[in-house]
């Protein structure tokens, strides 16, 4: 099933580009963010990383099951909740040096899998060796 964008806010930062997104497939709909490192084009879906979380989120609902994954399914409310807040602290300069920094070494372990083609299609990584 395919979604429509209901609404996208992108921001732009040093070493990444992130996009806030709410898709709506129905009536749920998918919120995430995607990070896109500007220098390799690799990316990822951040919604799961603690410093994201944290800032999503709190400490009050990290066990719940419904934020374990890099996007999640909400209700309109609460895309809405999530895309101001987002919105917020990606704007921060003092988070984003932190986040980036975050970024980078997640994406050195080897956890970014996608990467973002000239077209702007999402599709899997694959080394040329």
């Amino acid at each position: 099933m395919i979604g429509t964008i209901h609404k996208e806010i992108v921001v732009d930062g040093k070493r990444y580009n992130f996009k806030i997104v709410s898709e709506v497939f129905g009536d749920e709909v998918e919120f995430y963010i995607r990070a896109i490192c500007k220098f390799t084009k690799r990316t990822s879906c951040i919604n799961n990383l603690n410093a994201v979380l944290s800032e999503l989120i709190g400490d009050n609902e990290t066990d719940n099951p419904k934020y374990y994954d890099s996007s999640w399914t909400v209700t309109k409310k609460e895309a809405k909740k999530f895309m101001r807040i987002a919105n917020n602290f990606l704007n921060c300069d003092r988070f984003m040096m932190y986040l980036e920094k975050k970024l980078d070494d997640d994406r050195e372990e080897g956890e970014w899998e996608n990467i973002v083609t000239e077209s702007g299609e999402i599709k899997e990584y694959e080394d040329e060796e």
